[in-house]
């Protein structure tokens, strides 16, 4: 097999599941590349030539037993081979090392010292882009044994991060691209958000005596659930409440509970598929997303939902992100609320009236191109376009 546009895209998730993962098989295909995929999961799009899905675990690997000799008695190198490499499909280990692949696309921390490997071999010849969907924080924090035990090996593959076998390096937001940078004394990265397709739709008309609030996402208590629901105690009747939630399903029967003196004021409504999303809150008025900044993801926060209450053409009510703020200011989408408590919220909510929020919703609608899929196909093709 030529390496000429053959493309190797990688990832420990389920890839027809991944959106950002699907993106860029999408993205490299259009442009003429070859692609095969590593992950989870069946072959995950008409667009994939050969899917190699991860083999199971080895059951002693699983045990107690396993686990004392692998995390206290082997090497860093052997840990990695036995937790993760050797799980790769003969076929895509032996095309990797034989420089089959002009072109490596690693998705997250998972696969990142498989660039040190041996075995990797002339892979290193190959265009080999690492794309980090999150900020990985430098040490585990050792409160548990197995924290302890660990933490080594935790360190050990972060560290390939900076391996100068990565071409090029991209991420989903400055703020997370400049901690990375500042460490390892990188190159810049690209950022390539997580906007989803470009969706043709106009805003709704705004209820001058009903503004319609909703978050949706995941069902997580770290994104603000309670802040929403006591700000709406303190707001007059013109605002509801819907919240759109997936995920662990113990969070919506207590927050359900938790916001039940409000009435058919907060409402929930059942998750849709991610395609159908901007369509799905294209029905509500502002999107709100209301992240206190506990840790460094939290604080530089730039969500899927962000880009998907844009194409839904939604106006936005955030804290102060500031990945999330710069965006809000520069294409005027709506409130950068000024502290991080219920009332906070409630007061920036309280003052709008129906035209801000029809403004911004516009704005939205104006931005909607900017902010899309579309745009971030661009930087990605160029990220990668010396391969």
């Amino acid at each position: 097999m030529s390496r000429s546009k053959h493309a190797l895209v990688a990832v420990l998730s389920n890839v027809r599941a991944d959106p950002r993962v699907r993106r860029q098989i999408e993205w490299l295909s259009a442009a003429g590349w070859t692609v095969d995929t590593l992950g989870l999961g069946d072959h995950p799009a008409p667009e994939v030539r050969d899917h190699f899905a991860l083999l199971p675990q080895a059951r002693w690997v699983t045990t107690k037993f396993g686990t004392f000799v692998i995390y206290l008695l082997m090497t860093q190198r052997r840990k990695f081979w036995l937790l993760t490499e050797r799980l790769f499909p003969a076929t895509v280990r032996q095309r990797v090392a034989a420089g089959e692949y002009a072109l490596i696309v690693l998705n997250d921390d998972d696969f990142l010292p498989w660039v040190r490997s041996p075995r990797f071999g002339a892979g290193r010849d190959a265009h080999v882009h690492l794309d980090l969907h999150e900020y990985f924080i430098p040490t585990l924090t050792r409160n548990t044994l197995w924290k302890i035990a660990t933490a080594g090996y935790y360190a050990w593959c972060r560290g390939a991060i900076a391996d100068p076998t990565y071409t090029t390096r991209s991420t989903v937001a400055s703020g997370i691209a400049r901690l990375y940078e500042r460490e390892y004394d990188l190159p810049e990265f690209a950022i390539i958000r997580n906007s989803p397709e470009y969706v043709d739709q106009k805003p709704t008309p705004v209820d001058a005596n009903q503004i319609n609030l909703v978050h949706h996402g995941g069902a997580m208590w770290a994104r603000g659930l309670k802040s929403m629901v006591d700000a709406m105690r303190d707001l007059d009747d013109r605002f509801t409440l819907t919240f759109m939630l997936a995920g662990d399903p113990t969070v919506v029967p207590e927050l359900r509970a938790y916001a039940a003196d409000l009435g058919d004021r907060v409402r929930f409504a059942p998750p849709v598929a991610m395609k159908d999303l901007a369509r799905e809150v294209n029905q509500y008025d502002l999107e709100i997303m209301f992240y206190r900044p506990t840790t460094r993801n939290l604080e530089f926060a730039l969500p899927n939902k962000f880009f998907e209450a844009v194409q839904g053409r939604l106006g936005l009510v955030i804290g102060q992100s500031p990945m999330m703020a710069e965006l809000v200011e520069r294409h005027g989408l709506g409130v950068i609320v000024p502290g991080w408590e219920p009332a906070d919220l409630a007061a920036a909510l309280s003052t709008l009236t129906a035209q801000q929020v029809t403004g911004f919703k516009e704005a939205a609608h104006r931005a909607a191109h900017a902010l899309s899929a579309e745009a971030e196909r661009d930087v990605f093709l160029a990220a990668i376009g010396r391969a």
